[in-house]
């Protein structure tokens, strides 16, 4: 039977558009194929231009699957689709640059157990894709380089059985997975060589279920920092070495199951502070190193009407009981986090309702495409308080685009927990100033901090100096020709170029 395909209202108008686009295009065009074709060899891919000749917008499902398939090079103009592309179990095909030319699919792309595929480059014009997209079973796919810039999709993303696979990044325009698709899902498993699953932080919201499990080297999870909401059940399993969930810290609402089961080498839940809503059963179970299950969130759930399972972990998280018993210590109330631009920066405070042993608070900062959140800045803490304390800390340096921001609040003996994750777009980075430009030697920089440096080039790009600007914030181009020169400061998180004239 065929699976019904849910399209995101504001998706409608596009797919509609594509829908009509393809129909007039078939009804001046004669040559388009008028019922679901298969290729099966490569004189099919081939022929495909002789046999349609000018098609370019397609109105029924195309499948591609032959033993004896190298390239699509034949499929060189098709530039819509209304229905499906599916590439399945082409055992020699090496490469998807044959669509090039390919922008939108209305329903779903597959692209599975395809062994000699090593990269998605081919799609890298693809735009829209309305309902699913499946990446499985590829024998030497390494990486999912070549994905056009996808912003949603209607209905599901697995990416599974993928032994080689080792980067999704190339999957960081999704912002949303069928977030009202009944059947919809995001699954990421078995994939034997994938380490984190960076660049899925755009994503807030996914369909009928989340999975994440079987992933035997993944070590952290990272990427889905900005994920908030799964309409349905919650899975993280079987991952051998996984150690912390801290891409979670967002999530808020599960309104099916919550199920963390068989990760032996995870030892805390904090990441679960900010969960408000659990709609089904809990289950913590078969953790071999869980000692620690205390969240805001899971505690919450624990007082509430809903039944758990806790079992077979670590001690200290080894049974309800033993979570509720812990829960009573939690050492911050928080109230709120948030930040904001202001003229210094970006400014974060937060407030505390309650502290017990509270020892301080470590600020962490991110932006899309970085594997890890880093420590910015560190505010103590007040000890044990019943009263409200207000804390602030300004971040002078943020970087250009998207800024992630979050808590980690620290306890006396060294456990800690994370708060919610905050975001400021910083549109435009120009507090550094040279003076004076033009310049007859030397510069001074203008708005560093003492922990940057500054590489200076010529217009070709050779590197004539570089240089500390903790040292001093002169650079001296005395010794230089007169012409165009490029001064590049760098820091850990940004870098901005300037360019300055030598008279």
């Amino acid at each position: 039977m065929t699976e019904p395909i849910y399209f995101n209202p504001a998706n409608m108008k596009s797919y509609f558009l594509l829908i009509f686009s393809a129909l007039c295009a078939f009804s001046s065009n004669a040559q388009c194929p008028i019922a679901p074709l298969l290729l099966s060899t490569q004189a099919d891919v081939d022929n495909f231009p002789t046999n349609f000749p000018g098609c370019t917008d397609l109105a029924v499902g195309l499948t591609v699957t032959g033993n004896n398939i190298v390239n699509l090079d034949g499929l060189n103009g098709i530039q819509t689709t209304a229905n499906s592309l599916i590439i399945r179990d082409n055992p020699i095909l090496a490469s998807l640059s044959g669509l090039s030319t390919l922008t939108s699919i209305a329903v779903e792309l597959k692209i599975d157990n395809n062994d000699a595929l090593t990269s998605l480059s081919g799609l890298d014009n693809l735009a829209f894709l309305g309902g699913h997209l499946s990446i499985e079973g590829n024998a030497v796919l390494a990486t999912l380089d070549g994905m056009g810039p996808i912003p949603s999709l209607g209905s599901y993303l697995n990416v599974s059985f993928n032994p080689v696979l080792t980067d999704i990044t190339a999957l960081s325009t999704i912002q949303e997975v069928g977030p009202n698709y009944i059947n919809g899902f995001l699954a990421i498993n078995n994939n034997n060589s994938l380490t984190s699953v960076n660049g899925l932080d755009l994503i807030t919201e996914c369909g009928s279920y989340f999975f994440l499990g079987s992933n035997p080297v993944m070590t952290t999870i990272n990427g889905l920092n900005g994920l908030t909401t799964v309409n349905g059940d919650f899975e993280v399993a079987g991952n051998a070495i996984l150690n912390d969930l801290n891409a979670f810290t967002s999530l808020t609402t599960v309104d099916g199951t919550f199920n963390i089961d068989n990760n032996p080498a995870l030892t805390n839940l904090s990441e679960f502070g900010n969960l408000t809503t659990v709609g089904g059963d809990l289950t913590i179970a078969t953790n071999a190193s869980l000692t620690d299950c205390v969240a805001q969130g899971i505690c919450d759930y624990l007082s509430g009407p809903g039944f758990a399972i806790i079992a077979n972990n670590g001690n200290g998280c080894n049974s309800v009981t033993q979570v509720e018993a812990a829960c009573l210590l939690l050492p911050v109330e928080l109230e709120f986090f948030n930040a904001r631009k202001d003229d210094e920066g970006v400014l974060l405070i937060w407030e505390t309702a309650s502290e017990k042993n509270n020892s301080h608070f470590e600020i962490e900062h991110n932006t899309p495409g970085n594997q890890s959140f880093k420590t910015i800045g560190k505010v103590p803490g007040h000890g044990t308080t019943y009263s409200n304390n207000d804390y602030k800390l300004v971040d002078k340096f943020p970087s250009q685009g998207l800024n992630y921001y979050r808590l980690k609040q620290v306890d006396s003996d060294g456990k800690f927990q994370y708060s919610n994750i905050v975001s400021v777009f910083i549109e435009n980075i120009d507090d550094i100033g040279i003076f004076p430009n033009p310049t007859t030697g030397p510069v001074e920089i203008k708005g560093v901090a003492q922990d940057r440096t500054a590489r200076v080039t010529d217009i070709a790009g050779h590197e004539i100096l570089t240089k500390d600007l903790s040292e001093s914030s002169l650079i001296d181009l005395s010794g230089q020709p007169a012409g165009v020169y490029l001064i590049e400061i760098q820091t850990n998180r940004q870098k901005v170029v300037k360019r300055v004239v030598r008279k």
